[in-house]
């Protein structure tokens, strides 16, 4: 992971809510879900077509940071040096531009 190009926010919402806004974005925007830690709050994502060969994963971490406000944030890694139709890192601001309007932002 390459803590400087990730993407994070916070949102008004629960762990669940937030992972379950995840998953929609995902689908959106064309993500295989690939495993999830509940536990530690780690979800992961491809955009490779074949799930563990090839393309972009994309890290998310939901934490709850404060009784009902979660900080989603998400990295990228490249697989094998190969991509399909973007930069490094092109899944993942997809990935957070789908997410954001799913869940309210936190109030500061």
């Amino acid at each position: 992971m390459n803590t400087t190009d990730d993407r994070s926010a916070a949102f008004a919402a629960s762990p669940a809510q937030a992972v379950a806004a995840l998953e929609e974005a995902a689908r959106r925007t064309g993500m295989q879900h690939l495993s999830a830690d509940h536990a530690t709050g780690i979800y992961v994502f491809t955009a490779g077509r074949l799930v563990l060969a090839t393309g972009e994963k994309v890290t998310a971490i939901v934490r709850e940071v404060a009784p009902g406000v979660v900080q989603v944030t998400l990295s990228s890694d490249l697989q094998f040096g190969l991509t399909f139709g973007g930069p490094d890192g092109a899944a993942r601001d997809r990935m957070f531009d789908a997410l954001v309007p799913l869940l309210p932002p936190a109030q500061p």
